[in-house]
């Protein structure tokens, strides 16, 4: 059997698995209705960074929610991320922000789903996203500044200090053996 290489062994586990990624995918989100509400999605960015998505839902009279996704396309046959979700107000629009985890083109899906839990209508929009860091400026203030940062730095070294006085005393202690009685 040469023919059965670990390369192409590995090549029809990746294939198989991609495949079942994509079965899988398919039968999560059910088929949209041909006829009744629909939507359309719209992209912006907000002050604060990330992706600010607003789905127009038209067509209905009572709240409904809308669940928004995210395409891996870095990833061949990856499925849908779910990234979100938020109900419409009266004038039928929903909105959500989502914090991109990498930059470049991204394709979002926005799905609207019944109080029944089915997915009555689907769209999809690609925006070119920048990412953002989650952690921007809260890095910044967890800084020791200050007079009780400078403390708080000494009282730990001094701390640490007096644990490997402590150890290096017991050492000698041990190396010395035990004392004569007198």
């Amino acid at each position: 059997m040469s023919w059965l290489t670990r390369d192409s062994v590995r090549r029809v586990g990746v294939t198989l698995g991609a495949a079942l990624v994509a079965v899988v995918t398919v039968f999560s989100l059910p088929a949209a209705a041909a006829s009744g509400p629909s939507v359309a999605l719209r992209a912006s960015t907000p002050s604060g960074g990330g992706v600010e998505l607003t789905a127009q839902v038209a067509s209905l009279s009572t709240p409904v929610t809308v669940d928004y996704y995210v395409h891996l396309e870095e990833f061949s046959g990856a499925p849908l991320l779910k990234i979100g979700s938020s109900t419409t107000n009266a004038a039928g629009v929903a909105s959500d922000v989502y914090q991109p985890t990498w930059s470049g083109p991204q394709n979002f899906v926005a799905t609207v789903v019944s109080t029944s839990g089915a997915v009555v209508a689907t769209t999809s929009l690609t925006v070119q996203a920048a990412k953002t860091d989650p952690f921007a400026g809260s890095v910044e203030s967890l800084r020791p500044d200050g007079l009780i940062g400078r403390w708080v730095v000494v009282a730990l070294l001094a701390l640490l200090l007096a644990m490997w006085f402590t150890l290096l005393a017991v050492v000698v202690r041990v190396q010395q053996g035990p004392r004569a009685a007198r």
